[in-house]
């Protein structure tokens, strides 16, 4: 699956832009990250890393293409934890990811698997978002021995009778995706968080959130592998009536989850609502359900503290 069109280059200007739009949205946080690249294994890509913190471990799973970006404001409130957290291929400045004719399950445990192995961890906590808490499910059901607990942030991608909302759905559609993708694409940074009102966030949260932040949504749209990631990616996963049918879980799998499992759900969320929430838990051998309100799919924006305060506590029950 090597394809050298979607590795990207340092020396790219778009891709220095992304670089230096990150790093400004780390220093508004006053984070300071070390940037690692490992090899993704069979798969002929490498996977970026950013590492911020010192302490116990914990990993970090994005959503979407898989940017870790917007999730910086969440690590603000991760003190005193060493956090990992992974550019998945196709996002955050790793190398892209053509992912139509991808095995998803083998795509993603290895994701996660090849980062533990690299750095060497036996046993973490994670922390994901969307069809990153998909994709760490997996990890979990497959790799048990590797994943201590989980905290899913937002609707896990394609669950039971969750799904994602119809406009999301039309980007699997050939032709209409590429037509619906010039519309979406921000033209300009300060109208790149407008998608966000989709996702069930309020005016206020868009308010609040630093310039930084939307100037990394232009930014990295920008980079030149994104297109055909993003556009793969939901080919691969969604139909226009909802999840593939091989990459749909349900309840008996669900099940096999061991670890504790914490929902951090918004009311907001249009992926699904707090009922499907609570049935999606329900399936979970160890779950905790907390229904954030006046929260969208990045509950975080909404609740950093809150997010933050709960996820932490969660872990360190999960550890004793």
């Amino acid at each position: 699956m090597n394809n050298s069109s979607l590795i990207l280059k340092d020396n790219d200007p778009r891709v220095l832009k992304a670089r230096n739009a990150e790093q400004k949205l780390l220093d508004y946080y006053q984070l300071d990250a070390e940037i690692r690249h490992i090899p993704f294994g069979n798969f002929g890509y490498t996977i970026r890393v950013t590492e911020i913190g010192h302490g116990e471990p914990v990993v970090l799973v994005p959503g979407n293409t898989g940017d870790t970006f917007p999730l910086i404001p969440l690590m603000a409130h991760l003190t005193g934890r060493r956090i990992i957290a992974i550019n998945r291929p196709g996002g955050g400045m790793s190398d892209g990811m053509d992912h139509r004719n991808i095995n998803f399950r083998e795509f993603a445990v290895q994701t996660v698997i090849s980062v533990l192995d690299e750095l060497k961890l036996d046993r973490v906590p994670i922390i994901a978002h969307s069809i990153g808490g998909h994709m760490s499910i997996l990890t979990a059901i497959d790799r048990p021995e590797r994943v201590s607990s989980l905290v899913l942030l937002g609707v896990p991608g394609n669950l039971i009778s969750t799904r994602p909302p119809a406009a999301l759905r039309a980007l699997s559609i050939p032709g209409l995706n590429n037509v619906l993708y010039k519309l979406v694409m921000s033209k300009k940074p300060d109208k790149s968080l407008e998608s966000l009102r989709f996702m069930g966030h309020s005016e206020e949260t868009l308010e609040k959130l630093p310039s930084e932040l939307a100037d990394c949504y232009y930014y990295f749209q920008q980079l030149p592998n994104y297109k055909i990631s993003s556009l793969s990616l939901m080919r691969r996963i969604n139909t226009m009536w909802g999840s593939q049918p091989d990459v749909l879980l349900q309840k008996e799998e669900l099940n096999c989850v061991q670890q504790p499992t914490m929902f951090l759900w918004g009311t907001n969320d249009p992926f699904g609502s707090i009922d499907i929430g609570e049935e999606v838990a329900s399936c979970f051998q160890r779950p905790e359900f907390h229904a954030l309100q006046n929260a969208g799919h990045l509950p975080w924006l909404d609740k950093p503290e809150e997010c933050g305060s709960l996820a932490m506590k969660f872990m360190e029950q999960c550890r004793s």
